[in-house]
Parts: C-alpha cells; sequence; structure tokens
C-alpha cells in the first residue's frame, strides 16, 4: 500500500535547515536604503553627495544634476533610456566597480554608495521603453501615446529594478520631484457641500510605484527650505534647509528604527541622518 506525503520532504532535517537559516538582528550588516523628494532646485542632490567622499559614491545621473557639482567633483553615470539602467546594476553587481578601475581615481576599493538621482525622470524612462516595445509589437498603436497598460507594465520594471538594487551590498539614495496628491471625500455622505478635498505632498511616481519604494527604504525625507530674518543683516532673508522624516498626514515621511528621531532635521547630511538612526535622539 503507498504511504501517503504530507508535501514535505521525509529525510529533510528542518531543525538543521533553520540553524543554518536563523540569525540574530545585530548580525545582519545593514546597508541604509534612503528616499529624499523636494521641489526642483531644493538641494536634493548636494544632500545626497554628504554620504561620503566623491571615491565612495557614484551618481546615476539622468537629469545632468549632478554634473554642476564640480567642487565636489562626484563619478557620475549618465544615463539617457531605461537600458542604462540594466547596465549600471550589472556593473555594480560584480561588486568590483571602483574609481581605479574606471581609470579615474586612485581608491581601489568598490563604492559604497549608488545615488539615483532623479526617480521620476528614471521612472519616464521605463514608460517610455514598454510604450516603444508595444508599438514595435503593435502597429494598430498610435506612434508616441501611452496606454493605460504601459503604466502597469513599466511600473513592474521599477518594482524589478528596486528589488535588485536591494541585493548589492551598498547604501542607496533615491531623489524625486515633489508632487501635489489631492483626494476628495465626502464626509457626511448626505450632499455635495460635505464634500472635502484632503492635499498631501507626495514623491512624483505613480502611485503603485511610490507605494513599493516607500515600503523598501529605510527613511522617506521631505526636503525643504525656509526662510528667516538675517542677523547679520537687517531687512534680509537667510534660506535654511529641513529634512522632514517623522510620520505626517500631509506628507510621505517616516522612518525605520528603533529610536526615537526628531521629527525636523536641520542643516541635514546623511552622515547626520544616519547617526539619528543608530542612535536616537541626544
Amino acid at each position: 500500500m503507498a504511504t501517503k506525503t504530507t508535501g514535505f520532504q521525509a529525510k529533510k532535517d528542518y531543525l538543521e535547515v533553520a540553524k543554518a537559516s536563523i540569525i540574530r538582528a545585530n548580525d545582519i550588516k545593514k546597508y541604509p536604503k534612503i528616499l529624499i523628494y523636494a521641489r526642483k532646485k531644493v538641494g536634493k542632490t548636494t544632500l545626497a553627495l554628504t554620504a561620503g567622499t566623491p571615491e565612495e559614491m557614484l551618481v546615476i545621473d539622468p537629469e545632468e544634476g549632478a554634473a554642476y557639482k564640480t567642487k565636489t567633483n562626484p563619478y557620475i553615470w549618465p544615463i539617457s533610456k531605461w537600458a542604462d539602467m540594466e547596465d549600471v546594476y550589472g556593473a555594480l553587481r560584480t561588486g568590483k566597480l571602483t574609481p581605479n578601475h574606471l581609470k579615474q581615481g586612485e581608491s581601489s576599493t568598490p563604492f559604497i554608495w549608488s545615488i539615483y538621482d532623479g526617480m521620476t525622470r528614471i521612472n519616464n524612462m521605463a514608460l517610455h521603453h514598454v510604450r516603444h516595445e508595444q508599438e514595435e509589437r503593435n502597429l494598430d498603436r498610435i506612434p508616441g501615446m501611452i496606454d493605460r497598460r504601459d503604466y502597469n507594465k513599466s511600473g513592474e520594471l521599477i518594482k524589478q529594478m528596486l528589488a535588485n538594487l536591494e541585493t548589492l551590498k551598498m547604501g542607496v539614495i533615491y531623489t524625486a520631484h515633489e508632487r501635489i496628491k489631492t483626494a476628495s471625500y465626502d464626509e457626511d455622505n448626505e450632499d455635495e457641500d460635505s464634500t472635502s478635498t484632503e492635499v498631501s505632498y507626495v514623491p512624483d511616481l505613480p502611485d503603485g510605484v511610490r507605494n513599493h519604494l516607500n515600503a523598501l527604504v529605510d527613511v522617506i525625507g521631505r526636503l525643504y527650505i525656509v526662510r528667516v530674518d538675517d542677523p547679520k543683516n537687517e531687512g534680509k532673508k537667510v534660506a535654511y534647509r529641513r529634512l522632514h522624516i517623522g510620520p505626517s498626514e500631509a506628507y510621505d515621511t517616516g522612518y525605520r528604527s528603533e529610536y526615537k528621531m526628531p521629527d525636523i532635521l536641520k542643516a541635514p547630511s546623511i552622515p547626520k541622518l544616519l547617526k539619528q538612526m543608530r542612535e536616537g535622539v541626544k
């Protein structure tokens, strides 16, 4: 008589599998993942470039934003199409990409940070990549027109890219533009006068991609500028950068840390942010 199976491999020692698989949190090597978004020309690139020395960072640049950082003089990989992102991942996943290998620096240590300076633009590259592929397959499509299904397919491309970047043994910083998101809702469900509009500020990405990216990163920060009176020059204002990281109903913000962190980080930098994540408010 045949013996019934339960779906488990009878000869497999699952206790030994567990012993080999389970580790303690303190034994896990953590590679920070950070998302910074803001209005244009607020300083997203400048903040991202505080992560380390130029020899430690590689900027993937679809918008030429880092090209103007001549004082910092970072290593930049300009990209103009979706296929370039596949090349970037292919090079980084080797773990051997160094300034010395590029013959542009002396360091033989692999880059420890990759900065994707323009996720809004990278998302558009994925969308147009999908549109072009579909136009080649379907001659009845109107050239240049985006189909709703293209958004779903390009979203899957971005999600797969993010999953690939999660496997890299390096810190990752994403930047994105900001957009205003409005949502209308009927408070009492009685008449039109009771309808209210809720406004929030979020990274300029499709909702599916935005939610996926928000879930992956350790910190979601909204960068903005405040202007206050200049104590040295009466009647003039000085601008200061602030990074909002505390949970908020109005913004996509938040962090993953066992410590209490400030809602607003003044004069933000990546080292200061990481220190707060490791130690909390002192």
